[in-house]
């Protein structure tokens, strides 16, 4: 039977080896917020500088889950910047609206945390129209001083945008960066037109991924998308041959010999605890992908579990086909995004 291949990728193991009511709207969690270390060690620095664009256009004053669509936008920016705090980055911060096309509020320079919330705070409000496009043309001349690799955070409830304008915009700068060059887009609220639209971009972008600001407000989840926004894992350990069997979670035999290393490994550092990430590519029903990335990451679970390894210790989860390693246009892509990951976590 045909099978599909997947490829395990273990993060941070190198570095331990060597160290030893119905119909209620739910309300935003706008409480105090401690950020959570990334932990560096381990990690590599991928990016080497960083522009967020903020959307301050007219439909960012509309209420969700009980505050401003622009007061929660806000305070994800300001929950990123103090996880980020310290890293040794360029940064800079446009934004749109606010009755004029789009503004530099900080950067491109030396990234600090203080400096940068000096940026955020000089966006105020709300108003105006929503000329993303324009953002995206700014942010492309902003980082032309910029070297190595770039990354693209785009934060908006992506309404009343023009589409095709916004869209050739992410495709431009794309061509100007082409591999240098990541976008992350960030959804605050929950309009469907504007979700798909701000996918669209990230997949433009080939290495980045689209998510919403409700998926990342806690503390942890700030910290897990910092990490993939910013941080890549350590060259070392990285086993490939986990196959499944066609459409299926069930494990091929051929791939036990590369899950007994890897429980070996977690006999090794019993102190460790994992996330076992499935992931897709975009082949096939968003809906059924999520589910098949989902069961997928269970049963390496349940293997790890039935050699004796703790489920205290473990934990699975699926993302889909919604963060994407490489681009969906190619198999080769494809090979890489049809992925599971095993990340550790205190």
């Amino acid at each position: 039977m045909k099978r599909n291949r997947f490829k395990t990728v273990f993060v941070v193991f190198a570095v331990l080896l060597f160290a030893g009511c119905a119909g209620q709207q739910v309300r935003t969690d706008m409480s105090q917020f401690t950020p959570v270390s990334l932990e560096q060690e381990g990690y590599n620095l991928k990016a080497d500088s960083f522009l967020v664009i903020l959307d301050t256009s007219a439909s960012m004053n509309e209420r969700y889950n009980g505050v401003s669509k622009f007061d929660l936008e806000k305070e994800v920016v300001t929950r990123m910047n103090q996880t980020i705090a310290g890293l040794d980055v360029k940064g800079a911060l446009r934004a749109f609206g606010q009755g004029q096309d789009t503004v530099l509020l900080y950067g491109l320079t030396d990234y600090t945390a203080s400096g940068f919330k000096e940026g955020l705070d000089k966006a105020s409000y709300a108003d105006g129209n929503s000329p993303l496009y324009a953002a995206i043309n700014g942010a492309g001349d902003d980082l032309q001083s910029a070297s190595g690799t770039v990354v693209l955070i785009i934060f908006s409830d992506a309404k009343k945008l023009d589409k095709a304008f916004t869209i050739a915009s992410a495709k431009k700068i794309k061509e100007a960066f082409w591999d240098r060059i990541c976008i992350y887009t960030v959804l605050i609220g929950d309009d469907k037109a504007g979700e798909k639209v701000m996918k669209e971009i990230s997949e433009i972008g080939s290495c980045g991924f689209a998510t919403n600001a409700d998926s990342i407000l806690s503390a942890q989840d700030m910290a897990d998308f910092s990490r993939k926004v910013f941080l890549g894992g350590q060259a070392g350990w990285v086993l490939t041959g986990v196959e499944f069997e066609f459409a299926s979670s069930s494990i091929s035999s051929d791939s036990y010999s590369v899950l007994d290393e890897s429980v070996k490994i977690l006999r090794n550092n019993s102190s460790v605890n994992v996330r076992i990430e499935g992931h897709t590519d975009s082949i096939g029903n968003e809906t059924y992908n999520q589910k098949l990335s989902e069961n997928r990451a269970k049963a390496i679970m349940n293997y790890f579990i039935e050699n004796g390894i703790s489920a205290d210790r473990l934990s699975a989860v699926g993302y889909g086909e919604a963060q994407p390693v490489a681009g969906n246009e190619t198999s080769a892509g494809r090979d890489k995004n049809r992925r599971v990951e095993l990340i550790t976590i205190k």
